[in-house]
């Protein structure tokens, strides 16, 4: 069975052809001009009358005609006639025909950019920054705009040598470019990044649409509970941020109050019962200036829904933290002494659990109950505020947060519960080490990777996009994506 090899260089693809009977080779060359490309066919002089055509000269037909369409895939203009590919000097193109058995054992080799970026894009406030991984470093960038000018010439900083994987790897800083507007980096030897955005409200505009997205599917009674929780707690964190400069903004509690509407509460799971329970009394506490009356009706809803579960016994994990996160909610908003004995209850599974704030039901009812302005437990307060400081401090202390070497898709579950944690806890108590974390995170994920991969998480993720976006969006609605806050080196290059 005749098999086919290939070989790249710069210039050149070679593919030679073997046989039990005979070996060929087709050779094509690039010209330098780019324009068109010259074919060469060179079969030894070893083929006779005995040679059986029919084995040999399809295989060569089909290696050029997958030359052509590697080679135009690079950014080749090919000129070849596909009635005449193979016409040479004692060739009949008539007798060329496909085989149904024959075999091309090719594949391509990998190709990852070598500039990378934020697909989507920076905010002006932040320090845009883009990546190098490269087997030898330019000594210049240039940023070019939409229109193909160059506005900057970026050198390459903090060059470091990757020696298992034989390459360097350098930061851009794309200061210069703080314009809004759109942007690539080029290079002579590395080619052009993907293009990408700057704007001055880049992750509002980004909350925002989510947001709005948001909304519409909320009027699905299929949407998930916990993404219907996500938007509300947004909403009531970061609402000055949707109003920020919009007129238009979403009416995030008009559609809570479809999604209340349209929902069967009695058939859901036990979690996501309690998750609905969280709802319920969390609209109540926002709904109290639009329509007092409603926001009663819910926040009693709310109470019969967890009095009738109240007494169920082996509750899963999940199911145990959902739990929580309903009697923090509901506590909050009714002040009720019951909710609080059942909060102060779970402190000992609480302090059995290995890693409490990993569990998002946890983070977002101890982020309640911790901002809840009377009757809470300080010595609880103090408990859940601690365990989440020392588990964000040991995230930011990890210098291999981000595993460069998996794809985005395999570490954004991971990533985007580390960056709720970073928010919850600068919610408290602002820092920019962890600012620079969810950023490092968000850029991560949306491009700045090894394999250029974008990565679109507030489509895969929304309830855990949603909280990550918002409090990205507040602070650069309040100017705190300090551009003088150091760039944080956690890749494990």
């Amino acid at each position: 069975m005749p098999k086919i090899f290939g070989i790249f260089s710069k210039y050149d693809i070679i593919i030679s052809v073997w046989t039990k009977t005979h070996t060929g080779m087709i050779f094509m060359h690039k010209k330098t001009d780019k324009t068109n490309i010259k074919k060469k066919i060179n079969i030894e002089r070893i083929i006779n009358k005995s040679i059986d055509y029919a084995n040999i000269k399809p295989i060569g037909y089909m290696a050029a005609l997958m030359c052509s369409t590697l080679i135009a895939g690079c950014g080749f203009e090919s000129n070849m006639d596909a009635d005449a590919s193979l016409a040479g000097p004692g060739v009949n193109s008539q007798v060329i025909t496909m085989e149904n058995e024959a075999v091309l054992d090719y594949e391509v080799p990998e190709m990852t950019p070598g500039i990378l970026v934020d697909r989507n894009g920076y905010s002006s406030n932040e320090i845009a920054i883009a990546y190098v991984f490269a087997d030898k470093m330019p000594e210049e960038f240039t940023v070019k705009n939409s229109d193909g000018e160059a506005v900057a010439t970026v050198k390459p900083t903090d060059i470091v040598l990757n020696r298992e994987k034989g390459k360097f790897f350098a930061k851009l800083d794309l200061s210069e470019a703080s314009e809004n507007g759109e942007y690539s980096i080029y290079s002579d030897s590395l080619g052009s990044s993907y293009d990408f955005a700057i704007s001055d409200t880049f992750f509002r505009d980004k909350y925002w649409n989510l947001i709005a997205d948001e909304c519409e599917k909320l009027a699905n009674p299929d949407t998930s509970m916990w993404e219907a929780y996500s938007v509300l707690y947004s909403y009531e964190r970061y609402k000055e941020v949707l109003y920020a400069e919009k007129k238009d903004a979403p009416d995030v509690l008009g559609a809570i109050v479809k999604f209340i509407a349209v929902t069967d509460f009695k058939n859901l799971k036990l979690s996501d019962k309690y998750v609905s329970i969280a709802l319920l009394a969390r609209f109540g506490y926002n709904y109290k200036a639009v329509d007092e009356a409603l926001a009663t009706e819910c926040t009693q809803k709310a109470s019969a829904l967890y009095k009738e579960n109240a007494d169920l016994k082996e509750l899963t994990e999940e199911e145990n933290a959902a739990k929580f996160l309903a009697a923090t909610e509901l506590f909050r908003t009714t002040q009720a002494g019951t909710y609080s004995r059942e909060i102060l209850g779970m402190r000992e599974y609480l302090e059995n659990l290995e890693s409490m704030h990993d569990s998002p039901y946890i983070l977002y009812g101890a982020m309640g109950y911790m901002t809840t302005r009377r009757g809470v437990d300080r010595g609880l307060c103090d408990f859940l505020m601690e365990d989440l400081l020392y588990k964000c401090r040991d995230l930011n202390d990890n210098k291999k947060l981000i595993d460069e070497s998996k794809a985005p898709k395999e570490e954004a579950v991971k990533l985007l519960e580390y960056a709720q944690q970073f928010a919850a806890m600068n919610y408290i108590l602002d820092g920019y080490e962890y600012n620079e974390q969810i950023l490092n995170i968000v850029h991560y994920l949306s491009g700045r990777n090894i394999s250029g991969e974008l990565y679109d998480f507030a489509a895969e993720d929304p309830s855990d996009a949603i909280p990550v976006y918002a409090w990205l969006a507040w602070l650069e609605n309040n100017g705190k994506l300090d551009p003088s806050a150091p760039v944080i080196w956690n890749y494990s290059w």
